[in-house]
């Protein structure tokens, strides 16, 4: 089995992914191409002359073979190749799949996942960061299967609303799964909260730098290996939209949230929904609602919750009553005075703890005394910069904290 691993291992890594398919298919099998001369790789349609020459290189190609294949032993990365049966029965059928995958952490069986692919800009707004963190939280919470990126942004953002709601998560990288997309304490901590709770999935062995050029490969593979995918924000200038393109090609569709149309960050987004290329989501179970009959694992549709009973006005008292009765006359007056009292909004934080996250209540608390800018309330929480202006994006967007000029808000809310 591992002899028939290094020729797998050998196609994939001696051209590139769209070269490494086609010779496959002209050789039936990688064994085969291995042990073909130049004359047979010329019969391969497509191929320059240097892609022959790498072909037919099989000493420098069969060393770096054998530093793969250590590489993964040492760092216990699990190789899945084409003829396996754990390669995932999804990317079987796009159009150029992978010939070996690079697994590191708890191993998936991604085919009987509800996955879900996660795209957004690197350079999101607070909005579009804080969706991407609770769309990722709400959705692995009713059992999907985030399958995401790497980079800061909206990938990031993913990757932690996953796990906050404890896994599992797949983030796919155009790099090595040993090499961190950026070269950072931060990162290298990310990868190894993924590996523990998730895994890391890359077509590249380990070793192999993030380039950019990779993520035209990668991004395919992206939404091949889901059921799903969903545009969270981004400018009308994106990689996300070019997943977005893979996955209708794909025959996946393809869900983004709606977003302010005065936002350049999210014009490429709002555009798949004014082209009806993308269906609009308000909510995960939105667009988990036609996945539930196919996969069991997800949690039950939430009960929706019973409705309030509406406020009426007081019934006046009949005619007679208030002739002969001074009291019932008097009724409807101190009804109205009780219902003016209800109008002032009070909440206690305490029992509130689901309404509100942690960010969010210590901005209501910091704006009770008087308007504050991002910046005071950054100084007076002690939340980061990125955090309180998601939690002030949600607020205002619930209708809890109003936006003034000059970048100050407020709140009618008193909380204690």
């Amino acid at each position: 089995m591992l002899s028939v691993t290094k020729f797998w291992v050998w196609l994939s890594t001696v051209c590139e992914p769209d070269i490494a398919w086609r010779v496959y298919c002209h050789f039936g099998s990688p064994e085969t191409a291995y042990f073909a001369d130049a004359d047979e790789y010329r019969a391969v349609e497509g191929l320059s002359s240097k892609q022959i020459a790498q072909l037919g290189d099989k000493s420098a190609s069969s060393q770096r073979v054998e530093q793969i294949l250590a590489d993964c032993d040492r760092l216990g990365v699990h190789i899945s190749t084409w003829q396996d049966a754990d390669y995932p029965e999804r990317l079987r059928n796009i159009y150029t799949p992978p010939l070996v995958l690079y697994f590191l952490g708890k191993p998936l069986r991604l085919e009987e996942e509800c996955a879900i692919a996660m795209a957004g800009s690197r350079r999101c707004s607070a909005y579009g960061r804080s969706m991407a963190e609770k769309f990722s939280r709400d959705l692995t919470r009713q059992g999907a299967l985030v399958v995401t990126g790497m980079a800061s942004g909206c990938d990031e953002a993913a990757l932690i609303g996953a796990m906050q709601a404890g896994g599992p998560v797949a983030a796919l990288l155009p790099g090595g799964v040993d090499v961190p997309f950026e070269d950072n304490a931060y990162y290298r901590q990310l990868y190894r909260d993924v590996a523990s709770l998730g895994t890391l999935i890359s077509t590249y062995p380990p070793g192999t730098d993030n380039d950019h050029a990779h993520f035209q490969f990668r991004n395919p593979v992206l939404t091949g290996l889901t059921v799903a995918t969903l545009c969270i924000e981004a400018p009308s200038r994106s990689g996300v939209l070019q997943v977005a393109a893979f996955a209708q090609e794909q025959q996946r569709t393809v869900y983004t949230i709606p977003a302010n149309l005065t936002s350049t960050s999210a014009a490429g987004t709002n555009a798949l929904l004014c082209n009806g290329l993308a269906l609009p989501v308000l909510s995960a179970e939105d667009l988990l609602l036609p996945y539930r009959d196919r996969y069991p694992r997800l949690a039950p549709k939430p009960r929706a919750a019973a409705p309030k009973p509406e406020k009426t006005a007081p019934v006046p008292a009949p005619e007679t009553a208030k002739r002969t009765d001074p009291e019932a006359a008097a009724a409807p007056n101190q009804q109205k005075k009780v219902d003016s009292g209800e109008k002032s909004d009070y909440i206690d934080l305490r029992k509130s703890g689901s309404t509100f996250t942690d960010d969010e209540q210590a901005v209501l608390l910091a704006l009770q005394a008087r308007e504050k800018s991002a910046e005071e309330l950054t100084a007076e929480t002690g939340v980061p910069t990125s955090r309180t202006l998601a939690a002030l994006t949600l607020l205002t967007l619930r209708g809890y904290v109003e936006e003034l000029s000059g970048g100050r808000f407020k709140t009618e809310l008193r909380v204690k």
